[in-house]
């Protein structure tokens, strides 16, 4: 059974399909998620996982969702200015931010915080906080991989942003398009999404 990191918080995104915008997250310890993952129902659902292996993705075709508000979309603001304004006061220190292509299909799973979700806004450019760098990271800003955002959401309980982006190139480090690129099954296996990486 895949061994999830032991020293970090585990998200883990449902969906109803895997070309879905309807989705939500939950942030757990990693013996919760070790426990999650292994008394998966791989006969009901499925289950990714990313490049780090501190995000889940599952596929949950009774999944619910939850309440999302369209904050942004191809360049306008869909909050008046006072709702803008309010709601920058609820927004976390640090917040998952989840990146999602146009089809539904989910790209990856970041932080970020207040400044991040602004200069998102302002700029209409998938941007985070890289923790390991202790900064701003604006997606691709040195692989040229950026992130065209066409639409932002907004998410509460637990708040989280998630990102609707015309993907450029791939969107993992490793080089395939997803940072979901491999799916987990039952007796421990897994299988690669994708065949190729970008550009091979």
């Amino acid at each position: 059974m895949i061994q999830l990191p032991k020293e970090k918080e585990i998200t883990i995104i449902s969906k109803p399909s895997l070309n879905s915008n309807e989705v939500s997250l939950k942030v757990m310890s990693s013996d919760l998620a070790q426990d999650f993952v292994n008394h998966f129902d791989f006969t009901k659902k499925q289950l990714f996982i990313d490049c780090d292996e501190d995000a889940l993705l599952e596929i949950d075709s009774s999944f619910e969702s939850g309440n999302k508000r369209l904050l942004w979309e191809s360049g306008s603001l869909k909050f008046t200015e006072e709702e803008w304004n309010s709601f920058q006061n609820t927004i976390p220190a640090l917040s998952p931010f989840l990146a999602q292509d146009l089809s539904g299909k989910d790209l990856m799973l970041a932080w970020g915080k207040k400044e991040s979700l602004l200069s998102a806004v302002t700029t209409g450019l998938g941007t985070y906080y890289s923790r390991s760098r202790k900064g701003k990271w604006v997606k691709g800003e040195e692989s040229g991989h950026l992130q065209n955002l066409s639409a932002i959401y907004v998410h509460s309980n637990p708040f989280f942003v998630q990102y609707i982006t015309n993907q450029i190139g791939a969107a993992c480090h490793t080089g395939y398009y997803s940072c979901f690129f491999r799916e987990l099954g039952p007796n421990d296996s897994v299988s690669f999404v994708y065949s190729n990486k970008v550009g091979e």
